[in-house]
């Protein structure tokens, strides 16, 4: 069963299927999409609870791990963000993410991004993580390093974004494979708490 993760501000918990109205709201902003090169915009009607339906059976079969972030007081939902490409075998996965714009410059994907990394290498034994974000995007840079990951290179025109070829920045990070942090602590429900 997936597990909840806590830290002071925020919970992550697992999408339920009537949050999709809310992703395509929020991720539905244009200005969330144009930082993003894996949104859509405008956002297709449906596509939340396609999505959504597919979290089950990516994180039973162990190939990606999908949250919702949440404001731990409120509920509300604040974005999203993901574990993507999981290799056990590699032990390595790519992390990416998305914020509500009212939300952004607070510190929430950072800290989000923290606690999903913590899971990771201490839950499911990842020891590399990666993560790439479009070369203008100051703000999903920032999230990065402040989440711990090094900038490792640069793809000159590596995507085509809303009819742009952009330049994409990549991030990364590695553990010590019998190094595992301390700040994880579970309880009888599920929950962790980071």
């Amino acid at each position: 069963m997936q597990p909840t993760l806590h830290t002071p501000r925020l919970t992550l918990r697992p999408f339920h299927r009537d949050d999709s109205d809310d992703v395509e709201r929020l991720a539905g902003d244009v200005r969330v999409a144009a930082t993003t090169a894996a949104i859509p915009h405008p956002y297709p009607k449906g596509a939340a609870a396609v999505w959504i339906a597919t979290h089950a059976s990516k994180f039973d079969t162990l190939t990606g791990v999908d949250y919702a972030i949440t404001d731990s007081e409120s509920g509300e939902l604040l974005g999203a963000i993901s574990l993507l490409n999981l290799s056990a075998a590699h032990a390595r996965c790519e992390i990416g993410y998305w914020v509500a714009h009212n939300h952004w410059s607070m510190g929430i994907c950072s800290e989000a991004a923290r606690a999903l990394i913590v899971y990771a290498h201490s839950a499911l034994g990842i020891t590399r993580v990666v993560a790439h974000c479009l070369a203008r995007n100051v703000g999903s840079s920032r999230v990065m390093e402040k989440a711990g990951l090094l900038r490792e290179g640069r793809l000159a025109r590596h995507v085509c974004h809303q009819g742009a070829f952009e330049d994409v920045l990549l991030y990364g990070m590695v553990f010590p494979e019998r190094e595992a942090p301390s700040q994880l602590q579970g309880d009888a429900h599920g929950s962790l708490r980071i």
